[in-house]
């Protein structure tokens, strides 16, 4: 297989500018008012005009994707903004219109409940994206993250070194991506987190991933939070991921980071350095 790097030509939106205009939408479901009203705050904050999505508040998935799509294809906005609703991502984004993504690049920022959708678009359109605070779309610096070795994960750090194009996110959405929306992981580092899952749950979809050779190549692991997810979860990480043989660093906080660019994973120093996501 092609190191996923070469497997499709990484595009780097235009970093944002005050006075940008930027959609908020809604891919997992129907946003929270409260929450979205927030998010528009934050935007304006930072110099932004922000308009919504006609279905970002209610709507059919078709709808919603449509929403999608209209922010794609308009001209005059420069960044799509997924406001937090469900998390049914995965129902939309092969609705996607990836060949103007990739003709006319924008950027989307999307939490950890977009994972699939930044992936769709690395996938199809060769995407990169970035997850947490929009403050980040304004900077072409690279991102570094410190491990935290008093974090639960944290004690899952190896040691040694990987360069490669970071891909992942959410595990349950990392998982359903496998087969349709999943990149080849072949020269690129892994990231994962979760959120509700069981220890069983965790070690069914690892061994899936690495049993369907969807993990084939891969180059490092780095682990964030997994919250809520009962007892075990560190011994079948440590196990899953331990028999990958690449280097892995755990204790990782995800809120704010460029996905689908290059990364230094440099497990002995406790650092992942991740390239911006825009350009």
């Amino acid at each position: 297989m092609a190191l996923a790097y070469n497997e499709v030509d990484v595009v780097r939106p235009p970093r944002l500018r005050a006075g940008d205009e930027v959609r908020l939408v809604a891919p997992g479901g129907p946003a929270v008012r409260e929450d979205a009203e927030a998010a528009r705050e934050r935007l304006e904050g930072l110099g932004l005009r922000v308009t919504v999505g006609a279905y970002t508040f209610q709507g059919s998935e078709t709808q919603r994707a449509e929403d999608c799509n209209r922010a794609l294809r308009d001209p005059g906005v420069r960044a799509l903004v997924a406001a937090r609703g469900g998390r049914q991502e995965h129902r939309i984004v092969a609705r996607l219109d990836f060949n103007t993504a990739a003709a006319y690049p924008k950027l989307l920022i999307a939490g950890g409940d977009g994972a699939i959708v930044h992936l769709a678009l690395w996938e199809r359109a060769g995407l990169a994206g970035l997850r947490g605070d929009p403050a980040g779309a304004f900077s072409v610096e690279p991102v570094t993250l410190v491990s935290d070795p008093k974090a639960p994960t944290g004690e899952l750090t190896t040691g040694g070194r990987a360069r490669g194009v970071l891909l992942g996110g959410d595990q349950d959405q990392v998982a359903a991506a496998a087969g349709w929306m999943l990149p080849s992981m072949s020269g690129a580092i892994l990231l994962l987190e979760g959120d509700g899952l069981r220890a069983g749950h965790i070690d069914r979809q690892l061994t899936m991933l690495r049993n369907a050779g969807r993990l084939d190549g891969l180059r490092g692991v780095a682990v964030g939070r997994y919250t809520d997810c009962g007892p075990g979860v560190l011994d079948v990480l440590h196990d899953r991921c331990g028999a990958l043989g690449v280097p892995l660093i755990g204790g990782l906080s995800l809120e704010d980071l460029p996905l689908g660019t290059m990364a230094e994973l440099d497990a002995d120093a406790g650092t992942l350095t991740v390239d911006a996501a825009v350009s």
